[in-house]
């Protein structure tokens, strides 16, 4: 065992002492040759830059948000490859008093009429050529369009007359190849053909007579729930509808996936959807219009829109309108740099190195961009938050290399190459700790299954390691530069001008926030009530955490990115208040199966989810008509028992029959429908439902699992056998799914990662485990005062969590490291010693986050409120784990300090201490050489 622990302290002894030579070789290098370095450095950017000819920033939201493996990413891929086309519906909701009134239908009528007519500002695309449309049955039949008041089946409407029927059939596709397509829309008006004239001349009782008796569009011919437009509905005792307080109509644009093309209909925040070019240009007049048309009402009414756009370009929007808030809180934080670098005289102040200290951060983030780029990653959204990671990592380090210059004495007595080499040899082991902490944690956070996380994980690993490289190399080249300056009395604002016999004054030369620190510690904090006072507070922030904590909700709302004070949000709020029912679509899909064969089962799994009315509503299958349809065709029909020949005939003829028409929509075939023939192979069919209003996962995961579920537990046996459920909203689910396991995988990685670094690179395992716990006390307390602060467990808190660890790493660290090296006095007087020497370095490295960051939390954006709240909790704790709680554990029960063991010295260090003798290392007083040849 002695055996064991010495070989240990010899490997832990040269890997320190190999530490130490290399970063006093190269601060003395850097500090021979400033402007080599620095030139150095730009053209190693130079050369990074070309990597961004293969630059490529996602915009789809399937390659961002949803795991690659998931059902959700291959059936979006299968549904856009083999159905092609779909639906996104713009959405006008008017609410009133009584919206079944001639006024406010009137109102109506005339802005439907004006939708219509809405095109692009160059006219090039119009409501005619991006609408989905679809056969205008106007038969005779269609002024028969009213049915019993009492009778919600309109079945026995078309047992009456379907022209499709009781026509030729030859004669019936003659008159509908005569006929006209038409633009879908629902729309309540639809009933009185969008006439204002007409409705202004009916009564109350007119409309209230019609509303509860039309179930066929005069205007399409399709059947039509006009009741399903309208919201916060009173009835009578018989169920008939007597008034509303709102209604909604719908206007329907047609996609051709084949068409769309992420890069023009997706945003920088990846949170578009699928649409092509002609479509978005159309959304965005009709948005126009419509912010026009909805003041345009009277006092009485008001109207509300949506467009399928509209949650893309206000989420997106919302991401990025508060930059004006980051520039100001940046812009302070420079200020800030600048005067903690300082000191406040008119040579010593550094107006320009903390420019340059931050310059090391763009060059880092502009190279890793490159170099990411090169190797083919992708730039994500959150990708943005990087540059402000890569600053309080990067600030945190110039902060600590200040701090060990400030320690050096008599530096008018020593070469400025020496001591530039003498400050890297303490700052650089410290900083190196915590940058390749943070790099390895990223590294393995990169093997998350969610897309956009793992690429800013890559992004991050490459630019923290080159802030370390720029901060040591070009930084340093920088500060000799301005040290040089210095040392020749020029002017800290006009370089060219230098002071005659300048006296610096005597105010300027204190260290007065090391004194501050050393005072505040050697008679508050590290005294013996100071110490169970700073324990007893570690204690129960822990546990009032710890327990926060467990109650954690996982839980997102795409919605929580729009802002209360935009269009949509309004909308959101009334649509949800008069129109519960009106959940997430989903759809039911099935590939190429023998459909005569498999009819009933498709059926049976319709009624099926039909029954489930606690999870979905307004399932609309089109197999229900379909047999009655059959039934009118043949009263010997058996569901159960088709022909591949019957199929092909009654299903052709269904799909162009006045109940069945709406359908084709849900069917793909080989080759084109045409009426009168038999439908060619079907290759895709499907039926659409609604999902409830859920409050949370906890309700709509089990939905989603029990409509899989049935789709599931088919018995289809022909054909591919596919079968699927789908809704768009299942993006946003299936990272619910995941994204819990995967916050605690990556917390739990990244903890390891802490560990294995500093066991490695700071070769104490006391020290090691008191960083740990530092670490892990600060995640449970940044975790716990999340759930009070209402924060929940989300893709922005993941991302958050994962820069949280690569912040927090630095405060314990720096503080072990430096009381590791402390070698004079007792425990206390080292504790003391490390706080006076790197506390204040630490502390303002905090402090610079928080101030960048301080102007988001004026922000309405979700993602930067969640930001601002996580960081603020991270600094918070942070800084009072690792300046505050660990010095105190140190003055109890710290290791011992190193003990090095003198290596030969063949190299530049080596010839540097020769010549200079024992001043080589004068004035490093953290740092105790001991010749030990055991």
């Amino acid at each position: 065992m002695a055996l064991l622990i010495n070989s240990c302290n010899h490997l832990a002894s040269y890997i320190l002492e190999s530490s130490d030579r290399f970063f006093y070789d190269l601060g003395v290098s850097i500090a021979k040759h400033p402007w080599k370095t620095i030139l150095y450095c730009w053209i190693f950017v130079a050369l990074s830059v070309v990597g961004l000819v293969r630059f490529r920033q996602e915009k789809n939201p399937l390659n961002l948000w949803v795991p690659p493996d998931s059902n959700f990413h291959s059936d979006t891929l299968w549904l856009m490859e083999n159905f092609k086309t779909a639906i996104r519906p713009q959405t006008v909701l008017v609410t009133a008093e009584n919206v079944l009134t001639p006024n406010v239908l009137r109102q109506v009528a005339e802005l439907s009429q004006k939708i219509k007519k809405v095109q692009t500002s160059n006219g090039m695309v119009k409501w005619d050529d991006v609408c989905f449309k679809a056969p205008m049955l106007e038969l005779s039949f269609a002024e028969r369009s009213k049915i019993d008041p009492n009778d919600d089946n309109i079945t026995n409407f078309f047992d009456e007359f379907d022209p499709s029927v009781d026509l030729n059939i030859h004669l019936y596709c003659a008159i509908l190849d005569n006929m006209k397509l038409g633009c879908i829309e629902w729309n309540i008006v639809d009933i009185w053909k969008y006439d204002p004239e007409k409705i202004s001349e009916l009564t109350n009782e007119d409309i209230i007579d019609d509303i509860n008796s039309v179930a066929i569009s005069p205007v399409s011919g399709h059947p039509m729930n006009y009741s399903s437009l309208l919201g916060g509905v009173k009835r009578n005792s018989t169920g008939h509808i007597i008034s509303a307080e709102s209604l909604v109509a719908l206007w329907m644009v047609n996609v051709n996936f084949e068409d769309v093309d992420m890069n023009v209909a997706g945003n920088d925040a990846g949170t578009a959807d699928w649409a092509s070019e002609s479509s978005l240009k159309w959304e965005k007049a009709f948005l126009n219009t419509m912010e026009k048309l909805s003041k345009n009402v009277t006092d009485d009414v008001k109207v509300f829109y949506e467009a399928s756009r509209s949650f893309g370009d206000v989420s997106g929007a919302t991401m990025f309108q508060d930059i004006d808030k980051l520039a100001i809180g940046i812009t302070l934080m420079v200020i800030y740099v600048q005067l903690v670098l300082s000191n406040y005289n008119w040579i010593e102040f550094r107006a320009i190195l903390g420019g340059f200290g931050l310059l090391c951060v763009g060059m880092a983030f502009i190279s890793a961009c490159g170099i990411c780029s090169l190797i083919g990653i992708s730039y994500g959204p959150v990708h943005t938050s990087l540059p402000f990671l890569l600053m309080g990592l990067g600030i945190d380090d110039m902060f600590v290399m200040m701090a060990s210059w400030n320690q050096l004495d008599q530096l008018d007595k020593v070469d400025l190459n020496i001591c530039i080499g003498k400050m890297l040899r303490h700052a650089g082991p410290s900083i190196t700790l915590t940058t390749f902490t943070d790099v390895l944690a990223f590294i393995i956070g990169a093997s998350t299954i969610l897309p956009c996380l793992q690429s800013f994980c890559f992004y991050a690993a490459v630019g923290v390691f080159l802030t370390f490289v720029f901060a040591v190399t070009f930084f340093t080249a920088c500060f000799t530069l301005d040290q040089k300056r210095i040392k020749n009395d020029y002017n800290a604002f006009i370089f060219c001008y230098k002071h005659p016999d300048y006296k610096y004054p005597a105010w300027s030369q204190r260290n007065y926030s090391s004194s501050i620190f050393e005072a505040v510690y050697s008679k508050f904090i590290l005294t013996r009530p100071g110490k169970v006072l700073v324990i007893l507070i570690t204690l129960i922030t822990f546990g009032v955490s710890l327990q926060s904590a467990m109650e954690l909700e996982q839980r997102f709302d795409p919605y929580w990115f729009i802002p209360a004070n935009t269009y949509l949000h309004a909308y959101l709020k009334e649509r949800n208040e008069y129109f519960p029912q009106m959940g997430y679509e989903g759809i039911v899909f099935f590939g190429k199966l023998n459909y005569s064969h498999e009819f009933m089962n498709i059926h049976n799994m319709a009624l099926k989810l039909k029954e489930r009315t606690d999870i979905v509503n307004n399932v609309d299958t089109w197999t229900v008509p379909f047999i009655e349809y059959a039934k009118a065709l043949n009263a010997d029909f058996k569901p159960y028992n088709m022909s591949d020949e019957i199929w092909s005939e009654y299903i052709g003829k269904f799909l162009y029959s006045p109940r069945g028409a709406r359908y084709q929509r849900n069917f793909r075939f080989e080759t084109d429908l045409l009426c009168g023939l038999p439908a060619p192979p079907t290759t895709v069919a499907g039926f659409e439902f609604r999902f409830n209003i859920f409050k949370g996962p906890e309700e709509t995961l089990p939905a989603k699992q029990a409509v899989e579920n049935i789709v599931r537990n088919n018995s289809i046996t022909t054909g591919d056998r596919f079968a699927t459920v789908w809704a768009k909203i299942f993006g946003s689910w299936v990272t619910d799914e995941v994204i819990e396991v995967e916050v605690i995988r990556n917390l739990m990685l990244a903890l390891a990662c802490v560990m294995f670094c500093t066991v490695i690179l700071v070769t104490n395992l006391q020290m090691c485990v008191w960083i740990f716990v530092c670490v892990l006390l600060t995640m449970i307390n940044v975790c716990g005062y999340m759930q009070r602060w209402g924060l929940t467990i989300d893709l922005v808190a993941c991302i958050g969590l994962e820069l949280a660890i690569g912040l927090c790493v630095d405060y314990a660290t720096h503080i072990g490291h430096t009381f590791l090296t402390n070698t004079t006095g007792n425990r206390k007087s080292r504790a003391i010693a490390t706080v006076s020497y790197v506390g204040s370095a630490v502390f303002y490295g905090g402090g610079s986050t928080l101030l960048a960051l301080s102007m988001l939390s004026q922000s309405e954006a979700y993602v930067f409120q969640s930001f601002f709240k996580i960081f603020f909790l991270v600094v918070v704790f942070g800084l009072f784990h690792g300046v505050v709680f660990l010095p105190v554990v140190l003055s109890i029960i710290g290791p011992p300090p190193y003990q090095y063991l003198r290596m030969p010295q063949s190299n530049e260090a080596q010839k540097e201490m020769d010549n200079e003798g024992s001043d080589a290392f004068e004035g490093v007083p953290t740092i105790e050489l001991k010749e030990n040849f055991a």
